[in-house]
């Protein structure tokens, strides 16, 4: 029993596994249970049987990519001393994400707010909750660097993350659709003449 429970298990994570690069190649309207049968040479109903409906997937690949990106860009990020160091850390590690992956799934966040198909309610809110959870990690950060007196005080935080997403945004489109391979080493420069500006 506990061998078929981890077959089980196996099977929903490589189901899972497939929808996520399905995503990240074609976007959310390309899952379909028979896309993803077809990916693993399985039958559509034992897709079915171990992921539930296309919508269930759905918000199973965003929760796998939060995992992911959380995973990839902020934990290791952790490791540095708090404030300046873990945003540096943050911001080179996102940007080399966005330049290293130029499909859609560079970022499925921002992919999806711009994507021309209709986002259900479920999904979007699935979709903002993730982008809650490490804006709040990210503000944080900043907060700390303001406690180590690293930043000015009186910064607007709001604003300042607001930026730091505006140089991520520019740097997917010029990676992702314009195909510029330097968008990581222009990304840090970019961001250090930004956070000179804040500085205490």
């Amino acid at each position: 029993m506990e061998a078929k429970t981890r077959k089980s298990e196996a099977t929903r994570a490589a189901i899972v596994d497939a929808s996520l690069d399905i995503v990240a190649e074609s976007g959310f309207g390309a899952i379909s249970m028979k896309a993803v049968a077809d990916r693993l040479q399985l039958s559509k109903s034992c897709v079915f049987s171990r992921s539930g409906s296309s919508e269930t997937l759905r918000l199973a690949v965003v929760e796998e990519y939060g995992r992911r990106f959380v995973a990839d860009v902020f934990l290791p990020a952790m490791q540095k001393p708090r404030g300046l160091p873990r945003l540096d850390a943050i911001m080179l590690r996102w940007f080399e994400r966005v330049s290293a992956n130029t499909d859609i799934g560079a970022s499925i966040f921002e992919a999806a707010a711009f994507s021309l198909e209709p986002v259900d309610d479920n999904l979007r809110a699935q979709l903002v909750q993730g982008v809650v959870g490490w804006r709040g990690m990210m503000r944080r950060t900043i907060t700390q660097a303001i406690d180590e007196g690293q930043l000015k005080a009186d910064i607007d935080i709001g604003l300042l993350m607001y930026e730091l997403h505006s140089l991520v945004m520019g740097a997917l489109y010029e990676a992702a659709f314009l195909g510029d391979k330097k968008m990581a080493s222009k990304g840090v420069k970019a961001y250090q003449r930004l956070v000179d500006s804040y500085r205490a």
